[in-house]
């Protein structure tokens, strides 16, 4: 591909490393992760529109070969392994311009929207009362963009937890939210989608036009297109109340009888959002609890637990607003540091949630001499209550139901500062999920899903969606993507074509 025919098709929106302006370092060297930064593709190309990214498509299907050179596509570049969504030695597409924000208010005659009440109706003792409006955001977009927008009107989404992290590629690989008890999956909640086909065609998908697509885009990553625009529903949303408390490596125990009891509950409270970790940093162990809750009254009860804990390192308490958790969430982590995330889920078991930590002491001992080390083992329940709403919206790709429930994802976030140390952190990490995976089995507790939006590039993360969900996959694949444009052009993300 000859990045100089694309800048005559685009004039303007086509960067080269080393020329006038910071344009093409401002994409290259502004990844969530190290190893992103250190791919220097031949262009970057930022389209403003759908129809530029048409173009994009059009111009490779017409000038290159399927040999010829690939392309990465960028939305929030938060994916934290090397060619996720940048490409060395082919055009990266970066979608930054495409981050417009609108509030509409939902046509009465809107069938989205109306299916999208009826789903809220059902449930209003529990949920803050819908307004009809919806928000679109761009494809390049990032949550804290979307969120300070929303909140000059006191709405929110059920969107991502930390605010620098893209609309796009935490959407279509699932993605929590701090409403995710109500509202399951990020992905369930979307109402229409914009997407660039590997033809160049633009269509617009929901529920009633290409629905089969439609379902296939909410789970199933970037193998169907480039999405650049989604629409989601907005609903009332003042102060809230939470935050991360440390505490001392003791409390780990209390901690982990507290996660159960929350994620056990058969009647959960579905206002309330936790995570549980164990962190090792800078020579020390310590437990960590998230805990949110959507109502800003202080200390409700679901969440004592979690807060009564002692002792305390450093509590960060406090009624904010949503876009304020999501920033005190993003500071948590730095960008462009070595940072990778590995993934495995298991059934909910407490004695397997202390054995889990054993497992993780042992493997972080030959990392404590290391520069810059940071490991941690994060704890997210997904509960039977959670799956279930999940499941009332019936049109994902996860293949989860509220009869697997409830389990536990567990991401374990590494961080290191040399390069030199690359090979032996990641193989070390992969066998210890590997350890995980084993123990959980012989319990009887293993279980299929992975959580897409934390899984390693070697990682068999689609296959974790049942054979039902892969063979309809591939099938929608087949029918958008004939020629395997975004399994063989756009190489990067998990693909159907490299599911055996």
């Amino acid at each position: 591909m000859d990045c100089k025919v694309l800048e005559q098709k685009l004039p303007g929106k086509v960067f080269f490393q080393g020329e006038k302006g910071d344009t093409y370092d401002q994409t290259v060297g502004t990844y969530f992760a190290a190893y992103e930064n250190e791919l220097s593709p031949m262009c970057v190309v930022r389209p403003s529109s759908a129809e530029d990214v048409a173009t994009i498509v059009k111009t490779f299907n017409h000038t290159a070969s399927s040999s010829d050179a690939k392309m990465a596509i960028r939305g929030g570049g938060h994916t934290p392994w090397a060619g996720s969504a940048n490409i060395g030695g082919g055009v990266t597409v970066d979608l930054g311009d495409l981050d417009d924000i609108e509030i509409h208010d939902a046509d009465a005659t809107d069938e989205d929207f109306v299916s999208a009440q009826e789903d809220n109706v059902k449930q209003a003792p529990v949920k803050p009362p819908r307004q009809r409006k919806t928000v679109s955001t761009g494809g390049g977009a990032k949550w804290r963009e979307v969120y300070k927008k929303l909140s000059e009107q006191q709405l929110a989404v059920v969107g991502g937890r930390a605010a620098k992290v893209g609309v796009g590629g935490l959407t279509t690989g699932g993605g929590l939210s701090y409403f995710s008890a109500a509202e399951g999956f990020v992905c369930d909640n979307v109402l229409k989608y914009q997407v660039v086909l590997a033809s160049g065609e633009i269509v617009e998908v929901n529920k009633e036009s290409h629905s089969d697509l439609f379902q296939a885009l909410k789970g199933g990553s970037n193998n169907f297109g480039i999405v650049t625009r989604f629409d989601f529903p907005v609903f009332d949303q003042g102060q809230m109340w939470g935050g991360a408390i440390f505490h001392a490596s003791t409390a780990y125990q209390e901690l982990a009888k507290a996660f159960y009891d929350f994620a056990a509950d058969p009647t959960p409270d579905e206002r309330a959002h936790i995570l549980v970790a164990t962190s090792w940093n800078n020579g020390t162990e310590y437990g960590v609890s998230n805990v949110y809750h959507s109502d800003p009254k202080p200390d409700p009860p679901s969440l004592a637990p979690f807060t009564k804990i002692e002792p305390q390192l450093l509590n960060t308490i406090r009624q904010d607003s949503l876009l304020g958790f999501t920033e005190e969430q993003a500071a948590f982590s730095m960008n462009g540091q070595r940072q990778w995330y590995f993934t495995t889920t298991v059934k909910l078991d407490l004695q397997l949630l202390s054995d889990l930590r054993e497992v993780y002491l042992k493997y972080l001992e030959p990392f404590k001499p290391l520069n810059g080390m940071m490991l941690s083992m994060v704890l997210q329940p997904l509960t039977k209550g959670m799956l279930k709403k999940s499941q009332e919206h019936a049109d994902n790709s996860l293949g989860l139901s509220p009869e697997d429930g409830p389990l536990v994802i567990v991401l374990m976030s590494e961080v290191h500062a040399d390069a030199e140390d690359d090979n032996m952190i990641s193989s070390t990490v992969l066998k210890l999920i590997d350890e995980m995976q084993s123990l959980a089995q012989k319990r009887g507790k293993s279980a299929r899903y992975r959580f897409t939006n934390y899984g390693y590039k070697t990682q068999e993360i689609l296959q974790g969606y049942g054979e039902e969900n892969l063979d309809r996959l591939r099938a929608v694949s087949e029918k958008y993507d004939p020629n395997g444009f975004f399994q063989t052009r756009v190489p990067g993300g998990f693909k159907l074509s490299a599911v055996k």
